[in-house]
C-alpha cells in the first residue's frame, strides 16, 4: 500500500512538473512537421464560446497540439508499435483505436469470401468509433488473393486528429500502400444528412447546395482478401442519397473515380486522393451542373517530385518509405486573386503555393494552402456573376484550382477554422452578405463518419 501511494504521488509530480513546463512554454509549434498538418491554434476567449463549451474543447485540443517534444513522444509510441510487428509479411493493420481483435479476426480469414453489403446496421455509439464491419465492397473480377495479414500494431492512447486527419478508421498496409479501411455508420450519415437538411432550409431556394463524398481508395483497391474488413462505400452513398432532401443535389464522384480506378487518382502514402483524382471530381461536378470541362490538357502540369504523405507520417511504416509517391499538380491559367483572412488579417495566397514544392512530408500544403484561415476568397477574371461557397476538409483543396475557370469568386471554407467570433456572421448570414449562388460541401467518406468533423460544420450556422 506504501509503495502504491508514492507510485502516485510520484506520477502526480511528474505530471504537474510537465503541466507547468508546458503553460510556460511559450514557443507554440503551428506545425507537426512529422504528422503533415496544421496544429491546433490558441483559440480565442470568449464568455458566449465558454459558457457553449466550445472554448474548452478547443483549449483542450491546443494544450495537447501543443505539448512539450509531442512530435518526439508521437515518434517514439510509433517506433514502439513498429518493433512489435511479427517480421516477413509486409502487411498489417494499423488503427488509431481501441478496438482491433475483431479486425484480427477477419484479417487472418483465408477464405476471401462476400457477404452482403450493409443496407442499415446499428451503429453502437454516436461517435463513429470503427467496429468490425458486418458488410464487404464488391470484389472486382480477376482478383486475386493476397497473403494472409500476420501482424498487427497495438492501439495508441493518441487522440484523434480534428477533421481529416488519418487516424479515423483504419489503414491496411500493403504492397508498399496504405489504404485506409471503412466502416459504416448509419447514425453519423444521418447526422449528415441532418446538417445538409438544416442548410438547405436556413439558405432556401436561391442557393443550390450539392454534396460531393469522395470515397477513401480501399473502395477502387482488389482488395478480396480482406473484404470482411471494409464496407461498401457505394452502399454508404446510396442510402445517403434517399435520406438527403431532393434539393440537395448529390455529385457522383463515386462513378467518376471507379471509371478511372486503374490511373494514379489516390496516393499510395496518404490518403487524400492527387491532383488527377481532384480532377475527375470536378469532372463529375461539371457533369452534375451540366457544364463543359476544361481538359487536362489544357493544364501545365508540374512534377514537384517525391512524396511521403499523412499516412507515412501516421505509421512510419518502412515499406511506404522505400515506395514514395509522385506528386504532380496543374497550374491554374486563369487570372486570379486569392485573399485569405486569418482572423481579421488579409494576406495573399497562390491557388497553388509553390513554397511546399519541396517539402517531402508537407507537399499536399500546395493546394490552396491557408495555414488554417478563417476564410478565404478567390476572385477571378471571369465575370459571370457566379459566387460559389466549397465548405470542405483537406480533399478540397485539390479540387477548388480546378473551379477558377467558372466562377467570379469562390470562397473557401474548412470548417474548423471559421469563427463566428471573428466574422460577427454564422455562415449563413455570410453567404448571403457576399452573394453566393451556390454552396458545395466536399467532405470525404472519413469525415462524413466522423462526428466531431461533422459538428463543426453543423455548428457553422450557429446556434
Amino acid at each position: 500500500m506504501k509503495k502504491l501511494r508514492i507510485d502516485s504521488i510520484l506520477f502526480i509530480a511528474i505530471i504537474t512538473i510537465l503541466g507547468i513546463i508546458n503553460l510556460l512554454n511559450f514557443n507554440k509549434p503551428t506545425v507537426s512537421t512529422l504528422e503533415n498538418r496544421a496544429l491546433k491554434e490558441k483559440p480565442e476567449f470568449s464568455v458566449k464560446e465558454l459558457i457553449g463549451g466550445t472554448y474548452l474543447t478547443d483549449y483542450e485540443e491546443y494544450y495537447s497540439d501543443t505539448f512539450i517534444s509531442r512530435d518526439k513522444l508521437v515518434k517514439a509510441n510509433r517506433d514502439l508499435r513498429s518493433v512489435m510487428n511479427f517480421l516477413g509479411s509486409g502487411v498489417s493493420i494499423v488503427t488509431g483505436y481501441d478496438n482491433i481483435d475483431l479486425i484480427n479476426e477477419h484479417a487472418g480469414n483465408e477464405t476471401g469470401d462476400n457477404k452482403p453489403a450493409p443496407t442499415n446496421p446499428e451503429p453502437k455509439s454516436t461517435e463513429p468509433k470503427p467496429t468490425q464491419p458486418e458488410a464487404t465492397s464488391p470484389t472486382q473480377p480477376g482478383e486475386t488473393a493476397a497473403p494472409a495479414p500476420t501482424a498487427t500494431v497495438p492501439p495508441t492512447t493518441t487522440k484523434p486528429d480534428f477533421g481529416d486527419g488519418p487516424n479515423v478508421g483504419y489503414w491496411l498496409l500493403i504492397d508498399g500502400k496504405a489504404v485506409q479501411l471503412f466502416k459504416f455508420d448509419k447514425e453519423s450519415f444521418d447526422y449528415y444528412s441532418q446538417i445538409l437538411n438544416k442548410y438547405n432550409e436556413r439558405l432556401g431556394a436561391e442557393v443550390k447546395i450539392y454534396s460531393m463524398i469522395p470515397p477513401t481508395a480501399s473502395e477502387f483497391l482488389k482488395l478480396k482478401k480482406y473484404s470482411g474488413i471494409t464496407d461498401s462505400q457505394n452502399d454508404a452513398l446510396g442510402y445517403l442519397q434517399s435520406i438527403l432532401n431532393e434539393n440537395i443535389i448529390s455529385v457522383n464522384v463515386y462513378d467518376a473515380l471507379n471509371k478511372h480506378k486503374d490511373e494514379y487518382t489516390y496516393f499510395r502514402t496518404d490518403h487524400h486522393w492527387t491532383a488527377l483524382g481532384a480532377y475527375y471530381g470536378y469532372e463529375a461536378f461539371m457533369d452534375t451542373i451540366g457544364e463543359e470541362p476544361i481538359s487536362l490538357g489544357q493544364y501545365e502540369a508540374r512534377d514537384l517530385g517525391d512524396y511521403l504523405g499523412s499516412s507515412y507520417t501516421k505509421t512510419l511504416d518502412k515499406n511506404l518509405e522505400k515506395n514514395p509517391d509522385k506528386f504532380t499538380v496543374y497550374m491554374p491559367f486563369t487570372d486570379y486573386e486569392y485573399l485569405y483572412y486569418d482572423e481579421n488579417k488579409e494576406l495573399v495566397k497562390d491557388v497553388i503555393d509553390m513554397k511546399w514544392a519541396d517539402n517531402t512530408t508537407n507537399k499536399y500544403l500546395t493546394f490552396i494552402s491557408s495555414g488554417g484561415a478563417t476564410w478565404g476568397v478567390i476572385k477571378t477574371e471571369v465575370k459571370n456573376g457566379r459566387k460559389i461557397m466549397v465548405i470542405k476538409d483537406s480533399f478540397g483543396n485539390a479540387l477548388v484550382p480546378f473551379l477558377l475557370p467558372h466562377y467570379e469568386e469562390i470562397y473557401v471554407v474548412d470548417p474548423r477554422f471559421y469563427s463566428i467570433y471573428i466574422t460577427g456572421k454564422d455562415i449563413v448570414e455570410f453567404a448571403k452578405e457576399k452573394g453566393i449562388n451556390e454552396m458545395l460541401f466536399v467532405i470525404y467518406m472519413e469525415d462524413v463518419n466522423w462526428n466531431t468533423f461533422m459538428r463543426s460544420v453543423e455548428n457553422l450556422l450557429g446556434k
